[in-house]
């Protein structure tokens, strides 16, 4: 869309008696094919232009949104949100920010971060290489079903104008996959999945490889056993230990802390983890899915030790949440077209630590080792842990039998502290982790 057809809006807003006003514009394009039983099962191409309108009047604020791009339909929403914002209640908090505290991207600094692929797949190539990621895990004859395989492309470009000045555009891409098939028969059948994103499609890998390394996995889920109750310690594959993280950030969300949810609501600057723990948030890491010059409300993006050597340094927060908690921004306000921002991670890891999974694996006289997490029972006002999981027994350093239908339970309290990373870091997705050592915790079993 035309940035002067934006900026025609915002000072629309401005003679309407607005005092401040944001107006948000979003474009995306998506190509995403399924296959299931090595047959084409959906295919889709979407492409989503959308433009949203905040308007701000002593200290209320109101937001609309709309696919109707029609000049007149824009004006008769600019008149509609002045309106709303003029009855809704008030809210001390929401505002833009200062003209002086806002970062001013140019194009060259986007473009250092490589977060937009150039390359585009056709939807014959999706159709061509989803069908060769799921029939290279059913050309295994373990393999008696599957839930099906999917590829995904989507490109998406934003533009973000202030009456403070803000201007924020971007583009982004990543492309996605997923697969899930079934070892075994009606009466004993273990599932296997794998899935990844990227920013560059041809960082997705050798979907034929893939394909048959999700086969043999689920081959080797079969005959599982029930473990009785036991305390054990456990290591969280680096595949399922990203969740922690999840965890913490939900922990650590300044929103949780305004509302008094949250375990670590006093416990900044406290240790939270042991010393050997670094977990950081990097909004400027090339290639990744998650960078950024700066946020959604103009503030800069930085490098920021959530966790520095075990201490709890900052909460994630926006301009409003900081306000209430009253800390200084973090930079982490993220919102579409449709919403006024809230509060996110960008890429969000923990450090490696200095051990194999396999030396960590070796080091174990009894434990389990997780490679699948199933719902889950969290309380964080008090940091009670609770999820379903599956995996592999260990005893005396070796992986002995698959094991299923468990229950993992304790206090993220102790997970965290307790908790030593190995050295297999990967950026796959938005939050990664290594594998995780964590004792002590207790298994629900038969």
């Amino acid at each position: 869309m035309d940035k002067n057809f934006l900026k025609m809006i915002l000072n629309r807003l401005t003679k309407m008696g607005c005092h401040e006003a944001d107006v948000f514009f979003s474009k995306s394009k998506t190509s995403s094919c399924s296959s299931r039983l090595g047959k084409i099962e959906k295919k889709e191409e979407s492409s989503t232009n959308e433009i949203g309108i905040r308007a701000i009047i002593n200290k209320k604020q109101s937001i609309v949104s709309t696919t109707n791009l029609e000049k007149q339909n824009v004006y008769n929403l600019t008149e509609k949100v002045v309106e709303m914002a003029k009855v809704v209640p008030e809210n001390q908090y929401c505002g833009l920010a200062e003209s002086d505290k806002i970062k001013q991207v140019s194009k060259q600094e986007v473009q250092k971060l490589e977060i937009c692929d150039t390359y585009e797949p056709t939807m014959s190539l999706i159709e061509k290489e989803v069908i060769k990621l799921e029939e290279s895990a059913l050309d295994n004859k373990e393999i008696t079903n599957s839930e099906g395989a999917e590829i995904a492309y989507s490109k998406n470009s934003i533009c973000l104008l202030g009456s403070n000045g803000l201007e924020v555009e971007m583009e982004k891409t990543h492309s996605d996959f997923i697969i899930a098939v079934l070892a075994g028969s009606k009466d004993a059948m273990e599932r296997e999945y794998d899935y990844k994103s990227k920013v560059f499609y041809n960082e997705l890998g050798d979907f034929e490889k893939i394909g048959k390394e999700v086969s043999q996995n689920a081959i080797k889920k079969l005959n599982s056993r029930k473990l009785k109750t036991c305390k054990s310690d456990v290591i969280f594959d680096s595949k399922v230990s990203s969740s922690l993280l999840r965890n913490l950030f939900s922990a650590s969300n300044a929103q949780s802390i305004v509302k008094g949810i949250s375990f670590l609501k006093d416990k900044i600057n406290n240790k939270v983890f042991n010393d050997q723990i670094s977990i950081i948030d990097d909004p400027l890491m090339p290639k990744k899915l998650r960078s950024k010059i700066s946020d959604c409300e103009g503030i800069q993006s930085k490098k920021k030790f959530l966790i520095e050597k075990g201490y709890l340094k900052f909460f994630f927060n926006s301009l409003a949440s900081a306000k209430q908690i009253k800390h200084e921004p973090s930079g982490h306000a993220t919102r579409s077209a449709s919403s006024i921002p809230s509060v996110s991670y960008s890429n969000l890891y923990m450090e490696n630590g200095e051990v194999s999974k396999l030396d960590m694996i070796k080091s174990l006289k009894k434990g389990l080792l997780i490679t699948e997490l199933m719902g889950s029972s969290i309380n964080y006002s008090n940091g009670d842990y609770s999820r379903g999981a599956s995996g592999f027994w260990i005893e005396n350093g070796e992986i002995c039998y698959p094991v299923s239908e468990i229950t993992i339970a304790g206090n993220l309290v102790d997970i965290f502290m307790s908790l030593i990373p190995a050295n297999d870091l990967e950026f796959n997705f938005g939050i990664n982790a290594p594998s995780c050592l964590v004792e002590n915790l207790t298994l629900g079993g038969k």
